[in-house]
């Protein structure tokens, strides 16, 4: 006894104490608690403390088992899953089958949807409950992708029937499988999480978490220089040096997200362009390669880089990082050259510019209304003058997805380490049969473009996919159907005393990493 007595005693010595609360001041607030409404970073990143997925990513996006102990492809066109035995909703109703099949089929129903989940379970024509435990996908020809795809589904419980929205974001429905239970959140108010002490992977560190939204970024970093929060993310670049004195702690790293311009090519003629006297234009102007050209060659991204992040991002080429899946090495570096820019503005017949309006969020990344208005300003010295309109991401996103711009910015992250979220998304022409293009807000419809994707989707070996993929970028890119600006680094900070923290690639701030500080 004396010797069991011991052992626990040095285990709550080396073990930090599971009593902690963590306090951390975020710089977006979840804007649903519905786990299927709106694809956001913000959203998925405060829903993952609730609810689980089948398969999880580590800090570099690399897939790992979650609810399913293992998965297999039985062949080229049926996934089959495992699920973990034992696990439970926090309302106690056991997981099973039934509820991922049940969490699926809701996705395409989620009413009023502004960026559906769709993109996530494109390709499964059917799911099949073969017993409680066992799951099996069948897919509409090869669907490589899907174990990737499925790890940013999050799994509901099917016990009480569908729900809606509205009773997911009071909380009545809010019942996930996660190492938090939801305590308390309305909008404008804390997220309040407490620990599910029956969690399948073991109790988590803190007993309570209290996400505090701080959208200013002064304010964010005075609260943990006085203590008010322990951890927070988007620390403001003028702040990181002096995080990383004294009793508080700089955690950074390389980001999935790339912010890039997206013109709108789908509508002609456009609303929102004039010619320099003012009046509406006959025709689109961005449906002329040249002119998308030019656009691209007006912007110094190495300036943007350097002088307003101060270093801490990098100049982007194409709309994915360096090191994931479908990035091509074969895509030249971005090049500014504002002469050959009104070189190909007047080859195009806009010899005396144009006027656009240019939309992006100002509340969403470190600086995004600041690089906004740094891309405004340099497409002005070519002759594209800008009327810019940096608005809040709540009311910036259901416009976007109303198309309601000519031009807008914006950064996008593809969080499943590879180019084909990207491109099936956002590049392809939108085809709901095929549930490709779902959230393609810019009109794009390029068929090389399409006939890539649609390859690289069916193809189960790693090496001739990659291929392919790297060929729907390229596509993409010298066809400037996006614009690429810059990748951006993610940075938190904590108080040195508190916590420590391994940066995350989708920047996402899960309660379960952020650590207790070792003794």
């Amino acid at each position: 006894m004396m010797r069991l007595a011991a052992a626990l005693l040095a285990c709550a010595l080396t073990t930090p104490a599971l009593a902690q609360n963590l306090t951390v001041g975020m710089q977006t607030e979840p804007g649903t608690l519905d786990p299927q409404f709106n694809l956001l970073g913000s959203n998925t990143s405060a829903l993952r403390n609730v609810y689980d997925t089948l398969l999880s990513r580590d800090q570099n996006l690399q897939v790992r088992p979650s609810l399913a102990e293992s998965w297999r492809a039985v062949d080229g066109t049926t996934w089959e899953f495992k699920l973990r035995p034992g696990v439970r909703f926090h309302d106690g109703s056991p997981l099973t089958a039934d509820d991922v099949k049940f969490t699926i089929e809701r996705i395409t129903r989620v009413a009023n949807n502004p960026n559906s989940y769709a993109t996530y379970i494109q390709g499964i024509r059917e799911v099949q409950v073969v017993d409680p435990l066992t799951v099996r996908f069948l897919t509409d020809g090869p669907v490589p992708l899907l174990p990737t795809n499925i790890s940013n589904v999050f799994i509901i419980s099917g016990a009480k029937g569908v729900r809606t929205t509205a009773e997911f974001n009071t909380g009545q429905a809010a019942v996930g499988t996660g190492p938090y239970r939801l305590s308390a959140w309305q909008p404008g108010q804390p997220f309040v999480l407490d620990r599910n002490a029956e969690y399948f992977a073991g109790p988590a560190h803190w007993q309570r978490v209290t996400f505090r939204p701080i959208t200013n970024d002064g304010a964010r970093v005075a609260a943990l220089l006085s203590g008010d929060v322990d951890f927070i993310n988007g620390v403001p670049l003028q702040d990181v040096a002096r995080l990383t004195q004294g009793r508080t702690r700089v955690f950074g790293g390389a980001s999935a997200y790339v912010y890039m311009l997206f013109p709108e090519i789908g509508k002609d003629p456009l609303p929102g362009v004039r010619d320099a006297q003012g009046n509406a234009m006959p025709r689109n102007p961005w449906l002329d390669p040249r002119v998308r050209e030019a656009m691209s060659l007006a912007i110094n991204r190495d300036a943007i880089v350097e002088r307003l992040m101060e270093g801490r991002a990098r100049v982007a080429n194409q709309a994915v990082p360096a090191g994931f899946f479908g990035h091509s090495d074969r895509i030249p570096p971005a090049r500014f050259d504002a002469d050959r820019a009104r070189a190909l503005l007047r080859e195009a017949g806009y010899a005396n510019g144009f006027q656009t309006g240019l939309a992006c969020p100002n509340d969403r990344f470190v600086n995004d209304s600041k690089i906004c208005e740094a891309v405004a300003q340099q497409l002005q010295r070519v002759g594209i003058r800008v009327d810019l309109s940096a608005q809040p991401r709540a009311t910036f996103f259901p416009q976007r997805a109303r198309r309601e711009w000519p031009l807008h910015a914006a950064g996008w992250g593809s969080l499943t380490g590879e180019s084909s979220y990207f491109l099936t998304s956002q590049i392809h022409t939108p085809n709901r049969d095929l549930g490709l293009g779902a959230i393609n807000y810019s009109g794009i419809s390029d068929s090389e473009a399409d006939a890539l994707i649609q390859r690289g989707r069916q193809i189960l070996d790693d090496g001739e996919r990659r291929r392919v993929l790297e060929a729907a970028m390229e596509r993409t890119i010298a066809q400037n159907l996006v614009i690429p600006i810059l990748t951006f680094e993610a940075i938190w900070a904590g108080r040195a005393d508190r916590v420590r923290f391994t940066p995350r690639g989708d920047e996402e701030t899960l309660a379960i990493e952020v650590q207790p500080a070792t003794p």
